[in-house]
């Protein structure tokens, strides 16, 4: 899961340098960025996705270990 992530902040590090350069380079906002804005706007939401169901898995394996060590040690 942290590939994913990876990869997906890789991604809109790209975009948002695209981004920035088409800026430089024209001076005003376009129309093509502001799809790259609507593209990073989808990413960051698939990244808050993946980061919560990694959280929530983390939590879920420190649950089964509690468990596991309590059954140890009763």
């Amino acid at each position: 899961m942290a590939l994913q992530t990876e990869t997906l902040i890789a991604q809109k590090m790209a975009l948002e340098s695209k981004w920035n350069c088409q800026f430089l380079e024209q001076g005003q906002v376009t129309l093509d960025m502001l799809r790259i804005e609507l593209e990073l706007k989808k990413l960051k939401a698939r990244i808050n996705e993946v980061s919560e169901q990694n959280t929530w898995l983390e939590v879920k394996t420190t649950e089964e270990e509690i468990e596991r060590i309590d059954s140890i040690a009763s």
